[in-house]
């Protein structure tokens, strides 16, 4: 059995043997490679590099109860794709009237008893029967938007407040209480409080 040729030269004892001259340092303990590895870049962790926080995603802008007068916001534009009456046709819009009366939504004629249904989806916040309105439910849509259906019939609202409704669920009947000369469902719209035209928020 052979051995290698760098087993057979005789070992160096110069640097290595016991006995050193007094305060000598072995050459194997100098600084140079400590100085070296405390100059060498940090490595990154796990292969991750710090980044700044993302930006939040930009949001509809909210409006102050009331005061809202400029366009819709373009996250509500076509939410709805159901008509508040099957069959109903569209007969005063939203806006001033020519003797100067502001009318705060669009009024969509039918006959009396004919069901009126959620446009959109969303929870019952309140049921009431008096003033101008008659007969009236509204529901919240989220992000700041509402919907209300005025002049039904007294009585007819077969939904309760708290309720979820789906988008083209019956909530009443079509009628003339309140402030109506003839059968036909108010329709309003609300942005944070603000009444908007209803008919930006239809795809249909």
């Amino acid at each position: 059995m052979s051995l290698p040729a760098a087993a057979l030269s005789k070992p160096d004892t110069s640097a290595t043997s016991g006995q050193t001259t007094p305060g000598a340092v072995a050459k194997e303990q100098g600084l140079d490679v400590a100085v070296t590895v405390a100059s060498a870049p940090l490595p990154e962790r796990d292969g991750y590099a710090a980044e700044p926080k993302p930006a939040p995603v930009p949001v509809a802008p909210a409006y102050a109860s009331g005061a809202y007068t400029g366009p819709v916001p373009d996250a509500f534009l076509g939410m709805f794709s159901v008509w508040p009456v099957a069959g109903g046709v569209l007969a005063d819009g939203f806006g001033y009237r020519d003797g100067g009366e502001f009318h705060g939504g669009i009024d969509v004629i039918a006959p009396g008893g004919t069901p009126i249904v959620a446009v959109g989806a969303g929870t019952v916040v309140q049921i009431d029967g008096g003033g101008g309105w008659g007969q009236y439910v509204k529901i919240d849509h989220g992000g700041g938007v509402q919907t209300l259906y005025a002049h039904m019939i007294a009585g007819s609202p077969v939904v309760g407040v708290g309720q979820f409704v789906e988008a083209g669920q019956v909530i009443g009947l079509v009628g003339s209480t309140g402030y109506a000369t003839t059968t036909h469902c108010h329709l309003e719209v609300y942005v944070e409080g603000g009444r908007v035209d209803p008919m930006q928020f239809f795809a249909l």
